[in-house]
């Protein structure tokens, strides 16, 4: 499939999985967060990692509010996605030590303040909390179009990357491009599935 088309098909198959996830309930969005946090808590993955990148939720996405404070209270470091050049795309991990320290940033999305910034190199991350847009069991992934995430796990040699997901945003099958990042793991409510690759 020529890259143009493909573009266009992952186009519209993010639109359709967004749809489904906006048109979740409140309380349906709530049960499945609460159960991928707990999930994912009781992992080896989580049980070994000493760093952990997690993505900031807002609005529909899978919540990660409750799975922050809990790495913060088991005494793990925490970082966060930090945007340093938005025009390239380059996002860096940021240090966390407390929630309330947070500010909205590129898109009103919560990140460190400026004064606050320390970055965490790549090699240091023990698992990332992957975003997505629609995901298949293969571990092939459709993010939100903008490609930061593109460009930033690539640099992730030593880490798990693991997605988080509602069970509606499953697809059965996502075509790829060469540069597309998939992840190792797929998190739902249903449990975890090691993907193939």
């Amino acid at each position: 499939m020529m890259a143009e088309d493909l573009n266009l098909v992952k186009k519209e198959l993010r639109r359709m999985a967004l749809k489904k996830r906006r048109a979740m309930s409140h309380e349906a969005r709530n049960a499945e967060s609460h159960c991928i946090s707990d999930r994912l808590c009781e992992l080896d993955l989580y049980k070994h990692a000493s760093c952990i990148f997690c993505y900031v939720s807002v609005e529909d996405e899978v919540h990660t509010l409750e799975l922050m404070n809990r790495i913060l209270s088991d005494g793990k470091r925490l970082c966060i996605p930090y945007i340093t050049e938005p025009d390239s795309r380059i996002m860096t991990a940021a240090l966390v030590n407390n929630l309330d320290d947070l500010v909205p940033g590129f898109w009103d999305i919560p990140t460190v303040r400026q004064d606050k910034y320390h970055e965490v190199k790549p090699d240091d991350i023990d698992l990332v909390i992957v975003p997505g847009a629609a995901f298949d069991k293969q571990g092939h992934r459709i993010g939100m179009g903008g490609g930061y995430y593109d460009v930033f796990l690539p640099k992730i040699r030593n880490g798990a990357l693991v997605a988080v997901a509602y069970s509606c945003q499953l697809m059965d099958n996502i075509e790829v491009m060469d540069h597309d990042i998939s992840v190792d793991y797929l998190l739902t409510y249903n449990g975890i599935i090691k993907c193939s690759k």
